[in-house]
């Protein structure tokens, strides 16, 4: 039998615009139903014994719920099958789908209005006024909100208003949205920058209007670059570092020539954008990509610039974030019972400026330290943090100063040193090198 294990159903529920509740982002039609809001409400589906069974069935290494979908990841033979918590009292993160209407008829996709998919659903949009009392029940101890799903998420009527609510009632929520960008007006750009929404993905797949309508079809390339620069042009006026603007490319087989790719880096440069990414995708069917299908010598040459490898990989070098962590020692010795602080040297390789403040208590960028055994195997995360002096833009320097904790008990050991994206991610998951050193404690 073959074995699989999954993240989602312990971590996220989607919310179609029905109000049924489904689990992933891969079942369209909403086919595998966990719930159902006019029925209960959603924490009591998050609790429920069907979802805990899942659970169970899937810390097992198997379950029939979820044979028909694409997220989950086979096991090697041999392979630990990773253990979670089966009773899970918080909902940490839900995608929400606003409505199932798009505004574009995508070649061959899923959504696309010729393919039926508004006819799974019982409604076509979520009702604002129900939104606001979902928030009300799962709002205080959600972590993230991805506000969108099928479907072009600001042909909702009341899209911006939700957005707004979100982020005036509920602050601490990280919210996210993807969108083709053809829907927006001056007025509804300065309301989306100034709602402070943290991210915003624009899809747009070419460097023309020829390449980008293959597959948006009925799409304006023009009116999405306007929309683009515009909302970086918001941004900037209000001085935040959000909303974090990406550029995301899906790789096709028309559209994935040097000439191409390199004359969408020049646009998305000039735009101001603050991440350019590559997609790989194996739909529609006979229409991705030869050249940069996973594995490929062409592949690994992007893989740090490819949307699912982290959260802060970028094709664009302005806007990389990369570093050289030095310390002036070839090995580290402590005792179990002192704190050591370190001088550690870091210089600034890539584009993007670390900040060391942020409207959104997000994204500033500290140096870590995780810590390994003497085999490398991790047993610290966040072992330590330090802050930098100041804010660093490309090709500066900067001595920071970490202090370590007491490792209470005596072995030998490994410091990992990366520079961290608070909120976003390790820079090493784009690309940047990172420092180990042997840490010897004695009693």
């Amino acid at each position: 039998m073959t074995r699989f294990t999954c993240d989602w159903i312990f971590n996220i529920l989607v919310v179609l615009c029905d109000g049924k509740v489904v689990c992933g982002c891969a079942d369209p039609k909403g086919e595998r139903p966990l719930g159902y809001l006019r029925e209960t409400n959603l924490i009591a589906i998050w609790r429920s014994a069907k979802v805990r069974q899942i659970r169970q069935e899937l810390n097992a290494g198997f379950s029939g719920f979820c044979l028909d979908c694409g997220l989950k990841k086979s096991l090697k033979d041999g392979e630990a099958i990773p253990q979670q918590p089966v009773d899970l009292e918080i909902l940490p993160r839900i995608f929400f789908e606003p409505t199932i209407v798009c505004n574009l008829n995508c070649f061959q996709a899923v959504c696309a209005p010729g393919a039926g998919l508004v006819a799974t659903r019982e409604r076509k949009f979520f009702p604002g006024e129900e939104f606001r009392l979902l928030l009300e029940e799962i709002g205080p101890g959600l972590i993230r909100l991805d506000f969108f799903n099928y479907g072009e998420p600001f042909v909702h009527p009341q899209a911006l208003d939700m957005i707004e609510y979100i982020k005036k009632e509920y602050p601490h929520i990280y919210l996210y949205t993807s969108t083709n960008g053809l829907l927006f007006d001056e007025k509804k750009i300065t309301r989306l920058a100034e709602s402070g929404i943290d991210e915003v993905t624009f899809s747009v797949d070419g460097a023309d209007q020829r390449a980008y309508g293959r597959y948006r079809q009925g799409g304006d390339f023009a009116k999405l670059l306007k929309n683009m620069a515009a909302l970086v042009r918001e941004k900037r006026r209000l001085g935040r570092e959000v909303p974090f603007i990406n550029w995301r490319y899906i790789l096709f087989k028309w559209n994935d020539s040097f000439w191409q790719m390199a004359k969408t880096k020049l646009l998305a440069k000039k735009i101001g954008v603050d991440r350019l990414t590559w997609e790989i995708t194996d739909h529609p069917a006979g229409a991705a990509s030869e050249k940069y299908r996973i594995g490929s010598p062409a592949w690994k040459r992007i893989f740090y610039q490819i949307w699912d490898s982290s959260q802060i990989g970028s094709a664009l070098k302005s806007t990389r974030y990369s570093a050289r962590i030095k310390v002036g020692k070839k090995r580290l010795t402590g005792s179990s019972s002192q704190k050591i602080v370190l001088d550690v040297a870091v210089k600034n390789r890539g584009g993007a400026t670390w900040i060391t403040q942020a409207f959104s208590g997000r994204r500033w960028v500290r140096l870590g330290a995780q810590l390994h055994d003497a085999e490398k195997n991790l047993l610290e995360l966040n072992f330590a943090r330090a802050f930098l002096p100041r804010p660093l833009a490309g090709g500066d320097k900067a001595i920071v100063k970490l202090e370590l904790p007491v490792v209470s008990r005596s072995g030998d050991y490994w410091l990992k040193f990366d520079m961290v994206s608070e909120g976003a991610d390790w820079f090493e998951k784009g690309g940047s090198p990172v420092l180990w050193l042997p840490f010897k404690v004695s009693e």
